[in-house]
């Protein structure tokens, strides 16, 4: 078997710390050959990328993501337009740090760089949503910040200094990912569609989804419910979070059957899984930028929340369906 050469060994945990944190990966290489640390050309044509201009604006554009993301507005929206910026600029990193290889291998490995790194986006921007939306306390966002930044430091400098210990690195830190990745990329999916439907918010209504356009998959969950075909049958895509018995954010449909809420996910053969939300006690509607919250509590008095798209049903519309007060709906929504 033929010896991987160093720029093959660099290319996982490059196209990962693009993924992280495309701009201070960007920031680092280029800034390189200016550090006193850093001896040697840099690998394959990333050298191209010490230009002065470029370095700067590199710093430009780290700083705004930085203050994009204070917010959960600017930050979804940030997020879900890099969702095409990083896979293309991961491979075009990794076309630079192939450079002068073999054709077949440069363009291989611009495809598995752009993959990895649209991989490593769509975790670590599920991630800040998945905090945003749980209504339980969760770590610190700059904190959360901060780390990531020194995971991209390490993994970049390890990336120019010693190639195979940062490619036993990125696999370590891929591997510790994978429990919660699932989660992160749906919450990801999720934003980028509260995104879009923010973007049609002037051209749709506020409103409930009648029957005839809830999915089949929605509708057959509820054939054995008496209820549905004549009960005021109506629906609206949401996202529950902090469910027990379920994950931690799990996209579907909140239906409703007369009186009676339950909320549809999990398609599997043709029919969604059912979960009744009648126990749950409402506690409040808020409206937010981009999305509209329900909060509820169980049994045990733990949080769970439902996020709407904000061309859903409106806050008053959920009030009435929850029997919620009046003074509870469209409560400003918390400072972020």
């Amino acid at each position: 078997m033929p010896e991987l050469t160093p720029e093959l060994w660099m290319l996982l945990p490059l196209a990962l710390a693009a993924g992280i944190d495309l701009y201070l990966t960007l920031l680092i290489v280029g800034a390189a050959p200016t550090l006193p640390w850093w001896q040697h050309p840099l690998p394959g044509a990333l050298g191209d990328l010490d230009h002065p201009l470029i370095v700067v604006g590199v710093g430009f554009l780290y700083i705004f993501e930085l203050l994009a993301e204070r917010r959960p507005a600017s930050g979804l929206v940030w997020n879900a337009v890099h969702a095409l910026i990083r896979p293309v600029s991961g491979a075009l990193l990794t076309a630079l740090l192939l450079h002068g290889q073999a054709t077949e291998v440069v363009i291989s490995g611009s495809l598995a760089g752009g993959a990895l790194t649209a991989l490593s986006h769509a975790v670590r921007s599920g991630g800040p949503i998945v905090r945003w939306l749980d209504p339980s306390p969760t770590p610190p966002p700059r904190l959360v910040s901060v780390l990531e930044d020194v995971l991209v430091l390490g993994l970049v400098i390890a990336v120019l200094d010693a190639p195979r210990l940062a490619f036993g690195a990125g696999l370590a830190f891929a591997v510790f990912a994978i429990p919660g990745a699932a989660t992160a990329m749906r919450a990801f999916a999720f934003a980028i569609r509260l995104t879009g439907e923010r973007v049609f918010q002037t051209i749709r209504g506020r409103s409930w989804t009648t029957p005839d356009r809830l999915p089949d998959w929605v509708r057959s969950s509820l054939e054995d419910d008496i209820m549905a075909p004549g009960g005021g049958l109506r629906g609206a895509r949401a996202a529950l979070v902090r469910m027990p018995g379920l994950r931690r954010l799990v996209t579907g449909w909140v239906v409703v059957r007369g009186d009676d809420p339950a909320f549809v996910h999990g398609r599997r053969g043709g029919v969604g899984r059912r979960v009744e939300l009648g126990s749950l006690q409402p506690c409040g509607v808020s409206d937010h930028d981009f999305f509209r919250t329900l909060d509820l509590r169980d049994e045990s008095g733990n949080a769970v929340r439902i996020v709407f798209f904000v061309n859903g049903p409106s806050a008053a519309s959920l009030a009435a369906e929850f029997a919620l007060e009046a003074s509870s709906a469209g409560a400003p929504a918390a400072p972020s």
